[in-house]
């Protein structure tokens, strides 16, 4: 008699259709850096976004500035220039270079291979870039040097939940969140009270 249940695999007792771990790392959304070119990132954001539903973020701020009439007006713009990050799969990577050919370039690791974001990067990046604070101050990627030391975690204030290393700068305590080989962000003062180490 026919057996109509599902084969299986021998070795695993796993129906044979079941994805291997490398076939589903390559359906599994992971993040990664673009730089954008001719400082049109939130075009892209857009492109991507609408027309091909990928998930993207892009750092943004409020920039305030007074007008021909001295009044104050106000515009969202990159926080970083030339930085998009996108979250897709890595199927989705051959598709993703054709659509910004000749508008951004992924960023690669050292063997040139386009850099996963590890996803704890991501998160407290977000966490911190999201906050809505005024001071944050955005680092260019040579900025590694500020990866060193006590590994702490904020426990109040607005950026609570995040965690980075403590670095002075200008004479203030600051936390530093990296996403390595892009960027880095530093928040604006954070009281002693609220640094708990890891």
């Amino acid at each position: 008699m026919a057996n109509d249940s599902l084969q299986t695999d021998p070795t695993s007792n796993r129906p044979a259709d079941h994805q291997t771990d490398g076939q589903a790392e390559v359906h599994q959304a992971r993040w990664y850096a673009l730089k954008v070119f001719h400082n049109k990132s939130m075009r892209l954001e857009t492109e991507l976004t609408e027309n091909l539903s990928m998930e993207c973020y892009l750092p943004k701020k409020e920039v305030i500035k007074l007008n021909a009439e001295g009044k104050q007006t106000s515009r969202t713009v990159p926080a970083v220039t030339g930085l998009l990050f996108v979250h897709i799969a890595d199927s989705s990577l051959a598709e993703l270079r054709r659509r910004i050919d000749g508008q951004a370039l992924l960023y690669s690791d050292t063997h040139g291979r386009p850099a996963v974001i590890p996803q704890r990067e991501m998160t407290m990046f977000r966490l911190v870039t999201s906050s809505g604070d005024q001071g944050l101050e955005y680092l260019p990627e040579a900025s590694e040097k500020f990866a060193v030391g006590q590994l702490v975690r904020v426990t109040g204030g607005p950026f609570e939940g995040a965690e980075g290393h403590i670095c002075r700068i200008r004479g203030n305590r600051r936390l530093i969140v990296m996403i390595h080989g892009v960027c880095a962000v530093a928040t604006s003062y954070v009281p002693a009270c609220f640094i708990q180490k890891l």
